[in-house]
């Protein structure tokens, strides 16, 4: 049965001149489902005025099968005693002239207000709605990798080895306060245990107590329809203790940063989607740091890049591809630019001592979508020894590699691999102002392809590798031929360094 309960006071809220006083309530669902407070005021009305130097407690109580709408209206001096209290004890500053709503789910919520002695104004309004029919997604996790979700009308349900591990994004336009339209819940359904939202989610990451997680969304699909949540076993984390998800603004004019803070625990931040982010240079590097950049899974075969003191300014600009993008930093505090604009970023010009890892997006997973064209070339007027070497070639089928070097727009190297004229296995050495590579599937389901660039302005040794003392995938070089149903894999050994260099 429907009532409103009230205790430690009479049910009539006294109102003088001096604004109205109030102590402890306890209130359930009335038949209508909606209760205002005061109970005269309606929204179309200015908030009602309070008596300073008094402290008054709203609990209120959510039926299993229904969730709380609640709309507050403050005009204060900035009064800090007004707060909210989510089902798992979370407090909540309520913001004013804020009017966007809060979710509350089963079993209770609270409202606080403890005042200093200036007046204010404070009304509220709460409406209880039946959670409604609707679809169910259910999302198994491997102990590796992630699955992201845009919002939705279903109950999304993780399901995982171990834990569950619920990373938070922010929103692209600075309107994260609607991510409180949202509930995290223990289990398999929204009757579950109340873990938080999204709100919270974008600060710290939330875990499952048991291998089962739930998302509930409201109304957010109307307007947001990119990422906002993933999942992860929390084996898949790693040494991660804190990780949360970046969307870059939707205006290009604000910009965009990758910013960890290490000081006091392993941090990473997660980026999604189906472009690269460009990484721009920066100008310091702090002594004690290791930044680490993972492509899709956050171990050492997905490990893209080490970046430390030693080799930071070598490295950028970056592209980082693959759906999944993680930033790990085991210490200290970095901050790195982020465009997905090739030419903002510059990553097509080289310079001495410029390190490149060239690879195609989905590179290390079969895909459908391994075609890549890319150019570098040097500073006007400048020439450098382009130093590559063929990682890796997923040769299935008519796939092939091109790869052209050009001096004063005449054309000093070129070559196309393929299944029958394989890459050599040494460091190609070539003097010129541009290069060219183009990976090229005709269709094909292929893992991609990998090159190691290093253009320097002097004619250095070469001693088979071109990277410079970090870390990339395939320090093996492989060439191989995919399927669905399987990989043969070809090896090819050569001693020859073919150098093709002159000094104009």
């Amino acid at each position: 049965m429907f009532s409103v309960l009230l205790f430690l006071t009479n049910l009539i809220v006294l109102s003088t001149a001096d604004g109205y006083t109030c102590a402890g309530y306890l209130i359930n669902p009335p038949e209508d489902l909606t209760y205002y407070f005061p109970e005269d005021w309606r929204e179309d009305m200015v908030p009602a005025k309070y008596a300073g130097s008094q402290t008054c407690n709203w609990q209120i109580n959510v039926l299993e099968g229904y969730y709380a709408t609640v709309t507050f209206y403050k005009n204060t001096d900035m009064e800090s005693g007004i707060t909210c209290t989510y089902p798992n004890g979370q407090e909540q500053y309520i913001e004013d002239k804020e009017h966007n709503p809060y979710i509350f789910t089963y079993p209770q919520f609270q409202v606080n207000l403890h005042v200093s002695d200036k007046q204010g104004e404070f009304s509220f309004k709460v409406v209880w709605s039946k959670y409604p029919a609707t679809c169910k997604m259910n999302m198994e996790l491997t102990d590796a990798g992630a699955l992201s979700a845009v919002p939705n009308e279903c109950v999304n349900t993780y399901t995982s080895p171990n834990k569950v591990m619920l990373i938070g994004f922010t929103l692209k336009d600075d309107l994260d306060v609607l991510l409180r339209q949202s509930a995290v819940f223990e289990g398999d359904s929204v009757n579950g245990e109340y873990l938080g939202n999204l709100y919270y989610a974008r600060y710290r990451q939330i875990v499952s107590p048991s291998n089962k997680l739930t998302v509930y969304t409201w109304w957010l699909n109307q307007n947001i329809n990119y990422t906002l949540f993933m999942g992860m076993d929390t084996r898949a984390v790693g040494d991660v203790q804190q990780i949360t998800g970046l969307n870059c603004p939707s205006d290009p004019i604000n910009k965009c940063y990758i910013t960890l803070n290490s000081n006091y625990n392993i941090s990473a931040i997660a980026t999604i989607g189906r472009q690269p982010d460009f990484l721009e240079p920066i100008m310091q590097f702090p002594s004690e740091s290791t930044l680490k950049i993972y492509e899709e899974q956050i171990n050492d075969n997905h490990l893209v890049a080490k970046i430390d003191k030693s080799n930071y300014q070598t490295r950028f600009p970056m592209a980082v591809k693959n759906s999944l993008k993680i930033y790990h930093l085991d210490k200290g505090r970095v901050s790195i630019p982020l465009t997905n604009s090739e030419n903002e970023a510059k990553y097509d010009t080289v310079y001495d001592g410029r390190y490149v890892n060239v690879h195609s997006f989905d590179y290390g997973r079969t895909s459908y979508q391994q075609d890549t064209s890319q150019t570098f070339q040097t500073q006007p007027n400048k020439k450098l020894y382009f130093q590559f070497n063929v990682k890796y070639f997923d040769i299935n089928g008519n796939t092939t590699l091109d790869i052209k070097v050009s001096r004063d727009g005449k054309l000093v190297y070129s070559d196309t691999f393929s299944q029958t004229n394989l890459p050599p296995a040494n460091t190609l050495k070539v003097f010129g102002d541009q290069m060219a590579i183009n990976y090229q599937t005709y269709g094909n389901y292929t893992m991609g392809f990998e090159v190691d660039l290093l253009t320097t302005k002097n004619d250095i040794p070469t001693t088979g590798s071109t990277t410079p003392g970090g870390i990339t995938r395939g320090t093996t070089q492989r060439y191989e031929t995919s399927t669905k149903s399987g990989t043969t894999q070809f090896t090819f050994v050569s001693v020859l360094l073919i150098i093709i260099s002159s000094v104009l």
